[in-house]
């Protein structure tokens, strides 16, 4: 089984490596913060003259590993960081 290790003071919570991630065994941490704002975030999207609102989204944080028994060790989430945050390094178990 893979750990996923992160430098947290370089994630910049993009979600590409939950986004690529090929058997979906990462996931993103959902922010609880106790501020005015809340846990969830609005957006307009302005492609057009007709910006588009979209429902309200939890604010996500950082990568963990959610199903760490489906990650397989290939490594796409390492290689596409954008900021070189993340690890994955093989479990060693004491036997």
């Amino acid at each position: 089984m893979y750990i996923l290790k992160l430098n947290a003071k370089n994630c910049i919570s993009c979600a590409i490596c939950m986004d690529i991630c090929v058997p979906k065994a990462i996931g993103l941490r959902i922010h609880k913060g106790k501020t005015i704002e809340g846990n969830y975030f609005t957006f307009l999207e302005l492609k057009n003259n007709f910006n588009e609102e979209h429902l309200p989204k939890q604010m996500m944080t950082f990568p963990f590993l959610a199903k760490p028994e489906l990650c397989n060790g290939c490594m796409l989430c390492v290689e596409e960081c954008p900021v070189s945050s993340i690890e994955i390094l093989l479990e060693v178990s004491a036997a």
